[in-house]
């Protein structure tokens, strides 16, 4: 089987440059405050970061291989039955390690943004063979949240909602999994539409999930995480737990 790989290489700037230097630079720290801010430290939970790994080519997955990356190849065919191919391209993954003696694996699946504009896109362009599935997969998704039948999920927002959905296909399944989104803080790089402050970005997640028709106070198994923008030393100590074993928290 070919590895889908949406992207690969160390990127140049932007999100993905951050989310690659986060996994690989500081995998304990991203660990500790994905588990802090979804809660998860209540649980006996660790996570093991399996993309986008520098080993790798920070390659990111996504279809049958996304779920390989995870080790949890058994959900290929309804993944095939939920959702046409070129699905999603995960910023990154992780597993989660649950109980003791690690008895259950779930998945912990990553979105990243850095500016503004990145919250809203030109809208699904999938093909008329395809449309059926992604409208019944969202009604699905729009059904198991409350949200009105009638709410648009393929228009500007739809990257958000199909990371929604994805999340509702591993929950429905049986599958423990968790949707993080990530928004780093104060990337100036490309314009000044960048988010200045988590109260910033907090007032355009909240329109975001508006005009989404998401009404409750939170999404079941989702959570925004702040980080600041950090760039690795070229050297030293940091690049050296580069892949180290991540311990449970």
């Amino acid at each position: 089987m070919s590895v889908r790989r949406c992207d690969a290489g160390r990127a140049a700037h932007g999100s993905r440059r951050h989310i690659q230097s986060w996994v690989n630079w500081w995998p304990d720290e991203l660990s500790r405050r994905v588990l802090d801010a979804s809660m998860l430290t209540r649980l006996d939970v660790s996570l093991s970061w399996v993309s986008p790994l520098k080993k790798d080519d920070f390659a990111e997955y996504r279809d049958e291989d996304f779920l390989q990356a995870l080790g949890l190849q058994q959900l290929a065919s309804g993944l095939k039955s939920f959702w046409p191919a070129t699905g999603p391209c995960w910023d990154a993954l992780a597993v989660a390690n649950i109980g003791p003696d690690v008895t259950r694996r779930g998945a912990l699946l990553v979105e990243a943004k850095s500016h503004l504009r990145e919250l809203r896109g030109g809208g699904c362009g999938a093909s008329e063979d395809s449309w059926k599935m992604i409208e019944d997969a969202l009604s699905r998704t729009k059904h198991w949240l409350g949200v009105a039948r009638e709410a648009d999920w393929t228009g500007k927002l739809y990257q958000y909602a199909n990371r929604l959905a994805h999340l509702y296909f591993f929950l429905q399944a049986g599958v423990p999994a968790w949707l993080v989104n990530i928004y780093f803080l104060d990337d100036r790089y490309f314009s000044d539409d960048f988010f200045a402050t988590a109260e910033e970005c907090q007032a355009a997640i909240a329109q975001v999930k508006a005009d989404l028709g998401l009404t409750a106070a939170f999404i079941p198994h989702a959570v925004d995480l702040f980080l600041p923008v950090r760039e690795p030393p070229a050297s030293g100590a940091a690049a050296a737990r580069l892949h180290t074993p991540i311990g449970r928290i």
